[in-house]
């Protein structure tokens, strides 16, 4: 076998372990393509090589010992959102711009099991290292050097989903796992139990699972006046952005929640969210809005030949009979009534 030419591997497993010191690439469920190592024995390979995932992307890794090892690398969706595990010692990873230009943005929750991690995310050095929870931009440039035999378990996560809950979003966040804060051992604790689990579950309930994390992300975040603060003004632009859709399209009769959530950039769940506290949901503020259009048509001199049921039709509303059940419930009387007293 030549010293360059890559082996093929079929993996079914979540994880994998492998010595890199062969040329080797991995594929199956695992969805991993592996450096190229060169059949070097437990020499450093020298320079930097690719290591390429269709599911988490591109990165460049380099030797910095004799005895480095790649033992686990492994990756498991969740909806949206997947889990990644990997363990290695004595090698230098790094992302540069080359690296991201096609990619989507993204954080990544880690949590470190084993060793230390020395990182510059963006310019900004951080330390990782076991006993608290990180979240870390995931396309930025970053360079890690792990230190001695290093073991973490992240959770990929796209950026839109987070940006929906929380506006002011920072590039490298830590909080100790250690009692003090419960917002980070809650989200800790369940991003692990849902890993466990992830591959049992079905497809919407691994979208609901992966909603909760977010969420529970974003409860983390929260723990920080200022974000607060901006997400309080985020939530105000999205529900103004809501309205404002409404109020343009309030005469399509198919207009729903799931097609507002979608055209606002923002999740059906969020949409909910947002009008919690107002005592009416976007769906009501849709059907008030359709009602005070009509009742403005009805009681108008201009339109006093246009049948009732064209009225009816044009504010949104898909039958006659259901559009007078809410007009005489809103206000008391039948929209005939009320162009009677028009007159």
């Amino acid at each position: 076998m030549s010293a360059t030419a890559p082996v093929m591997a079929q993996c079914s497993m979540r994880q994998a372990r492998v010595d890199l010191r062969w040329p080797l690439v991995v594929s199956g469920n695992a969805a991993m393509y592996l450096l190229e190592a060169g059949r070097q024995g437990r020499r450093p390979v020298p320079g930097w090589r690719t290591m390429r995932g269709p599911d988490w992307g591109e990165l460049d890794v380099r030797a910095t010992r004799p005895d480095w090892r790649l033992e686990r690398l492994g990756t498991q969706p969740l909806g949206p959102l997947r889990y990644n595990h990997f363990a290695l010692s004595g090698l230098h990873l790094r992302r540069t711009p080359r690296h991201l230009r096609e990619e989507a943005p993204s954080y990544v929750l880690a949590m470190p099991q084993a060793g230390a991690s020395r990182s510059r995310i963006d310019g900004q050095e951080i330390e990782v290292a076991p006993g608290s929870i990180y979240l870390l931009h995931g396309t930025v440039a970053a360079e890690i050097h792990p230190q001695g035999n290093y073991e973490t378990f992240n959770l990929q996560i796209p950026a839109h989903l987070l940006q929906q809950r929380v506006s002011s979003l920072p590039k490298a966040y830590s909080a100790a796992l250690d009692g003090s804060d419960p917002r980070a051992d809650l989200l800790g604790r369940y991003a692990r139990y849902v890993n466990r689990v992830a591959r049992d579950l079905r497809d919407d309930e691994a979208a609901l699972l992966a909603g909760q994390l977010c969420d529970l992300v974003a409860l983390m975040l929260r723990g920080d006046e200022r974000a607060c603060c901006d997400d309080r003004s985020l939530a105000a632009a999205h529900k103004r952005r809501v309205l404002e859709f409404i109020a343009a399209r309030y005469a399509d009769e198919d207009l729903c929640a799931d097609t507002i959530a979608r055209c606002c950039g923002i999740s059906e769940r969020y949409l909910y969210k947002l009008f919690h506290d107002s005592g009416q949901s976007a769906m009501e503020r849709l059907r008030v809005l359709r009602l005070e259009k009509a009742h403005a048509m009805l009681g108008g001199s201009a339109l006093s030949q246009l049948p009732v049921s064209e009225i009816a039709y044009r504010n949104g509303f898909r039958s006659l009979s259901s559009f007078c059940r809410a007009f005489r419930q809103r206000y008391g009387i039948t929209p005939g009534e009320l162009r009677r007293t028009a007159v």
